[in-house]
């Protein structure tokens, strides 16, 4: 019995070898995966990033899963597509609420923080035309060149700090909401991202708090006469009482071609009586198609009005580094130093560290 079972096992072994081995090859020379009769294929992707700091005196040296993209997309009909995307790094938070009972600071209430949910996109794609595709669903907004870049194509390891440091409101740039916006390029070279939104970022994943929408642009201008440049701003508006005012304004030049990039941007945000101002400027050398050089300039003043410690310190950041592909591949291991300082206060220790990358898309 035990013989005819283990004959019967090693059977039913060769035949999903022997017609699953070619189907497995087959599927590996896709970018698609079937679904089912009838229906359109599915596309999958991802991206991971792991990196190393060291050598930072305001953060422990350490590996970082700085992103876990997965990304599924496909067609509902010939003029409607649809995404939904998760970034399984992000590590969930909470929301306290808490006030003082008897000279005693008590938690009232504990909520999980929605932004820091894994799901990333969840949209719906309608193109009614060439010109014209409108968004509806949870997806980036429209605020700032390096806002809307993926992140694989980001030159530094790190984005600019406008749009990392996110300790007070929400970064300005890589952030998510649900709304509506209508997207496009018009044959006099104008690129057009305008949309309405629940908020400006900061309520991706959850109904909106308010009853104001926040209106949210980026118009980028590529002129036919000059190749390989574009001109234009992004910003944003929700109105509303003084303390859940929001703001944006920035704007953004670029150069780039296949072997130079060159590109500034600034960017200015309100949030109620909160005042933030960010810019850089960045240069990037592509000698060959597997090798990148890049440095950056990157200025951060998180509260224009204050400057008393680290939380509301001007910060200005020097970045040089090197990046390479792997196996002529999507892979590809990148190397930055990095100089920051606080030119305003004295009690925050400038410093010098290195950021160690290694990232992979498919």
């Amino acid at each position: 019995m035990l013989r005819f079972r283990a004959r019967a096992l090693w059977a039913h072994a060769a035949v999903i070898f022997a017609v699953g081995a070619p189907l497995l090859k087959q599927l590996e020379a896709q970018d698609t995966v079937p679904i089912a009769h009838g229906l359109p294929p599915m596309e999958i992707h991802g991206f991971i990033q792991v990196y190393y700091r060291t050598g930072d005196p305001l953060t422990k040296d350490g590996y970082r899963l700085r992103k876990g993209d997965l990304k599924f997309s496909g067609q509902v009909s010939p003029n409607i597509r649809w995404r939904v995307g998760f970034d399984a790094a992000k590590v969930l938070q909470l929301t306290k609420t808490s006030a003082p009972i008897n000279d005693t600071l008590a938690l009232l209430d504990v909520a999980l923080d929605q932004r820091t949910r894994i799901l990333q996109d969840a949209a719906l794609t309608w193109i009614p035309n060439r010109y014209l595709a409108v968004d509806i669903g949870q997806q980036i907004v429209p605020l700032s060149l390096e806002g809307t870049i993926s992140t694989s194509k980001v030159e530094t390891v790190e984005r600019t700090m406008f749009i990392v440091e996110r300790s007070r409101a929400t970064g300005l740039g890589d952030v998510r909401d649900i709304g509506v916006s209508a997207n496009g390029t018009l044959p006099q070279g104008l690129e057009y991202h305008i949309g309405m939104f629940n908020e400006t970022g900061e309520s991706a994943g959850t109904i909106d708090p308010n009853d104001q929408k926040s209106i949210i642009g980026r118009i980028v201008y590529h002129p036919a006469f000059f190749r390989h440049v574009s001109i234009g701003g992004s910003g944003g508006f929700e109105g509303g009482a003084r303390l859940s005012r929001r703001e944006r304004g920035g704007t953004e030049v670029e150069f780039r071609n296949p072997l130079v990039t060159l590109r500034a941007e600034t960017m200015a945000a309100r949030d109620g009586d909160l005042r933030r101002l960010g810019w850089y400027t960045l240069g990037a050398l592509r000698p060959t198609a597997d090798l990148q050089f890049v440095a950056r300039f990157d200025a951060w003043d998180k509260d224009r009005t204050h400057e008393t410690s680290l939380i509301d310190a001007y910060e200005r950041q020097v970045s040089v580094g090197v990046s390479r592909l792997i196996d002529g591949t999507s892979a590809k291991i990148a190397f930055n130093i990095v100089r920051q300082t606080f030119p305003n206060v004295n009690n925050v220790t400038d410093g010098t560290f290195a950021l160690i990358a290694f990232q992979g898309l498919w």
